[in-house]
């Protein structure tokens, strides 16, 4: 199970943004004499407007940036909670892929799904047949050949998807390949937090954490996300951050940290939303799968059994 980092590349707006306010201040420059009397005060009157035109142009240009790289999303609402066996499991390889087409409301071209499935390998024994068409479209030279392909693949993508289309419930389990754990035990709050990169919300690091090695220790993790299937799907939790497992009860507080590191954790979801990545108004290679937490389940270790059970 791969845990990966994925913070937004918004390097480059403000550069781009730059040239366009020193076009326009060249333009308003002149070679003459400074005017004298009455054409002083047209003049400064102009250079002000020029000004502002020009931070407006800016300012212009940064919105226009944000739009174009601004995430494809779609949203939705909570569901409500159903039994454990609804849940759809979130380190399966097949989930992130499915929710993901089965949720989007944009159109994806056969080609651009193929293209997002170079790397089909943790598919293999999830699903033969789409491994098998994603690796021969890999590799198949033949152009018409290529594009048979393409539309076989797109065919079972869209039918495998329509099985999740109702089923908007995730499950995620701590285990050896996917290690969840909880923070000590904090004595102000009085509860623990799940202490991984998967339930944190800071999506990248400020300016001041990036120089200073200090500040950059001290700084929250990164939130990180699952890749279970093909490389250009991801799962992870938005919200998480705001979660605290309070625990009132100090002699079960006291259980807890004392096994907190060997705790088996369940947290159940809802796919809050479906995103993907855009650069310059074109879609980028990376989708997304967003779960919000409904409950978090603490379990014995050995026994399995639950010892706490937070809802959200």
């Amino acid at each position: 199970m791969v845990m990966e980092h994925k913070t937004p590349r918004r390097q480059g707006l403000v550069a781009l943004a730059v040239p366009v306010a020193t076009l326009l201040l060249v333009g308003c420059g002149s070679g003459s004499e400074t005017p004298k009397g009455d054409n002083v005060t047209t003049t400064q009157i102009s250079g002000g407007d020029a000004s502002n035109n020009a931070k407006a142009a800016d300012q212009a240009v940064l919105v226009q940036l944000e739009q174009e790289n601004t995430p494809r999303i779609v949203t939705f609402p909570d569901p409500g909670k159903a039994e454990p066996s609804a849940y759809l499991d979130a380190k399966q390889p097949m989930t992130a892929f499915n929710l993901y087409n089965a949720k989007r409301d944009w159109t994806e071209t056969p080609e651009d799904i193929g293209d997002s499935m170079a790397d089909a390998f943790n598919l293999r024994k999830a699903n033969p047949e789409l491994y098998r068409l994603a690796s021969q479209r890999q590799s198949e030279s033949d152009s018409f050949k290529k594009k048979d392909l393409t539309t076989a693949l797109g065919t079972l993508v869209a039918e495998e998807a329509a099985k999740t289309k109702s089923n908007n419930l995730v499950k995620l389990s701590s285990d050896d390949w996917t290690p969840i754990s909880l923070s000590s035990y904090d004595q102000q709050a009085k509860g623990f937090r799940i202490d991984n990169c998967l339930f944190s919300d800071k999506l990248d690091y400020t300016d001041e954490e990036k120089r200073n090695a200090a500040s950059l220790a001290r700084a929250p993790k990164i939130r990180c996300f699952l890749n279970p299937g093909p490389t250009s799907y991801y799962i992870g939790f938005q919200g998480g951050s705001e979660v605290l497992l309070d625990v009132a009860d100090e002699s079960l507080a006291r259980r807890i940290e004392s096994s907190r590191d060997s705790m088996g954790i369940d947290i159940y979801g809802y796919v809050r939303s479906v995103e993907r990545e855009r650069f310059a108004g074109e879609f980028g290679p990376q989708r997304f799968v967003l779960i919000s937490p409904q409950r978090i389940d603490l379990k014995e270790s050995v026994t399995g059994k639950i010892i706490y059970s937070k809802n959200i």
